[in-house]
């Protein structure tokens, strides 16, 4: 992914589409702890679909795709659809390999990150919800211990009153997710 366009915090993915809305926010910090003003957060996930956008004809190029910066406490949020588990495509070599070894194409739902700042190793990382039905077995051998997240519900008319798009528009429930992001110095 690139050419993402650059998003304010607190900007929305959902759009008009269908599913239940989830609140991110995290901190990007060294591994001392101290936060990172002016960080980058690259983030990018499939439309509820499970398709990505540059696999889908009926969604704009850059959609659930946005860079962000992290404010001067290294903080950065946005709203979003919950992501869906989806297949990787099995119709070419990659389909002879998964039925070679046995194995089914479903990756579990995920939200893509790409963390960056001057003076620090970029971080190139994905995390999966543990409720996912396939996040032991996931095809690509992507998911590890620490990048499995819990969805945390949230009752409805708790939403944030202001500092999102949709603040004054969220009704219903809705799920929060919690990501720090940790860079390395170079």
């Amino acid at each position: 992914m690139s050419d993402a366009p650059a998003m304010p915090l607190g900007a929305d993915f959902k759009r008009h589409y269908e599913g239940e809305v989830i609140l991110v926010e995290g901190y990007i910090k060294d591994t001392e702890g101290n936060v990172i003003p002016g960080a980058t957060v690259d983030i990018w996930q499939t439309a509820p679909n499970g398709l990505y956008s540059s696999q889908d004809d009926e969604q704009d190029i850059n959609s659930f795709h946005g860079v962000f910066t992290a404010d001067e406490n290294g903080y950065y949020c946005f709203t979003t659809v919950r992501p869906v588990s989806y297949t990787v495509p099995s119709d070419g070599p990659v389909g002879k390999i998964l039925d070679a070894t046995g194995r089914h194409p479903w990756r579990p739902s995920h939200l893509h990150y790409i963390v960056s700042a001057e003076g620090y190793r970029a971080l190139v990382t994905e995390v999966f919800p543990d409720d996912d039905p396939y996040l032991d077995q996931d095809t690509v051998f992507g998911v590890r211990e620490d990048l499995v997240i819990s969805y945390q519900p949230q009752a409805a008319g708790t939403f944030p009153k202001e500092g999102f798009e949709l603040s004054g528009k969220v009704n219903d429930a809705y799920s929060k997710i919690d990501f720090d992001a940790i860079l390395i110095k170079k």
